[in-house]
């Protein structure tokens, strides 16, 4: 079908509240892919939205079904997604690049964290973007979006990929506007490097908040930009980038394939244009129309779409190598929800509020102030040197909550013990 080799599309996910976690088994990406299919991805849908309009779908009127990711994607996951991304994790304050070297610190600083190619690092993912590509897409990837209170990863902008956002976990505010320039090639988009022209902004056409278990559809080429506000916020994107994938850039390749594919390629096709015309312009110009006619006279859709298929068969064995690698990746000793953790012997730790600070006293005086937000005050008064689990101890961030504590951890504040209550890391 045309939607299978036309289009692509970015799922955005915001991750839904922890405190909804359910004593089950976790829904697996294939099982995701069913609901957001069944529910969502139908018939209606595009005929009326793909590539059109912005749909916003509320969990809260319609049900939880078509996004279940907040029930597949837990804070363990999350932090093991943020380990192994290497190169791929992008950090940014209200759109700025930022350079911290850590991105537990980054995130209590206030920073968004973004992770490309997210599907390479987490198998719910994988699954999710194996399935969907099968059913609707060829190919599909992910793109992780972690906000903080109070924050905004990036400015007003356009994609080149149309996109679905489901909300995972947390609350975003979103504004979604005009189009300036629909269905926009990947050159043709707006906001990624400088602010969008004030003359191309047109007033809001939708604004509303995400929440756990919703789904936005954006089409690529409409202006959209998000703010969190007092809730952090998850959500992933699985992403088909749609202007690389439409009819023109794939014409363009072709052309380019079969010509270098013919024995009889003219030299003129890899001169750079920087170099002294090989002919006068009446000749020039008709060596150009004599290429692009000998590959014009042979296209056909057929041949077109086969080309398609085979690149899109590469990309996916490229996603799933790669996916491989990262699976073989161990992390060492960390803090996990289903671990325990205790004050180190001897410490003590004295918090103020008012001044966003604690502090840790060892035994021999020694004294180590640490910044920590008033989210933070309940659970790092709550420590004692007995060992609690860690999802007892209050906080109303859970990503926040097993930062700190890894933190404290690693300079060997905090004691850990793994899920068996056995020690670990000392």
């Amino acid at each position: 079908s045309f939607r299978q080799q036309g289009g692509s599309f970015l799922i955005a996910i915001c991750i839904g509240s922890m405190a909804e976690a359910e004593c089950k088994a976790k829904p697996s990406g294939i099982d995701v892919a069913r609901g957001l299919s069944q529910e969502f991805l139908t018939e209606e849908f595009f005929e009326k939205h793909w590539e059109k309009l912005p749909l916003h779908y509320r969990a809260r009127e319609k049900g939880k079904s078509a996004n279940r990711l907040p029930e597949a994607l837990s804070v363990d996951d999350v932090m093991s997604m943020l380990r192994k991304a290497g190169p791929s994790l992008k950090m940014f304050k209200k759109g700025d690049p930022s350079d911290h070297e850590s991105f537990m610190v980054a995130y209590l600083d206030g920073v968004s964290l973004i992770v490309n190619q997210a599907d390479r690092t987490t198998e719910v993912l994988m699954d999710l973007c194996r399935a969907l590509g099968k059913a609707h897409f060829l190919h599909a990837f992910c793109v992780a979006y972690l906000t903080p209170p109070g924050s905004q990863a990036v400015r007003l902008h356009t994609d080149d990929q149309d996109v679905f956002l489901l909300q995972v976990w947390g609350k975003k505010e979103w504004t979604i506007r005009n189009a300036p320039k629909p269905l926009c090639y990947t050159e043709e988009m707006l906001g990624k490097d400088t602010p969008v022209p004030k003359e191309l902004v047109g007033d809001p056409i939708m604004e509303f908040t995400m929440e756990p278990h919703d789904i936005l559809y954006i089409p690529r080429g409409y202006l959209h930009e998000a703010a969190t506000g007092t809730e952090p916020s998850l959500h992933i994107t699985v992403t088909m980038p749609t202007s690389d994938y439409c009819w023109g850039v794939q014409l363009v390749k072709h052309c380019m394939q079969h010509l270098s594919l013919n024995k009889s390629e003219p030299s003129l096709l890899r001169r750079p244009l920087s170099s002294k015309a090989p002919s006068a312009g009446d000749d020039l110009d008709k060596q150009l129309k004599d290429i692009v006619g000998s590959w014009a006279s042979d296209v056909k859709m057929g041949s077109v779409l086969e080309a398609f298929e085979q690149r899109m068969a590469q990309t996916n064995e490229g996603q799933e190598r790669q996916f491989a690698r990262m699976s073989e990746i161990k992390s060492p000793p960390r803090v996990t929800e289903d671990s325990k953790v205790r004050l180190m012997h001897g410490i003590t730790c004295l918090c103020h509020p008012r001044k966003e600070l604690a502090l840790f006293v060892k035994p021999d005086n020694q004294q180590m102030e640490v910044p920590a937000a008033k989210t933070a005050m309940p659970m790092l008064k709550a420590l004692t040197h007995r060992p609690q689990l860690v999802t007892d101890l209050p906080c109303e961030d859970a990503f926040e909550r097993v930062c700190v504590l890894q933190l404290l951890h690693q300079q060997r504040v905090v004691q850990l013990f793994a899920g068996s209550g056995s020690l670990a890391g000392g």
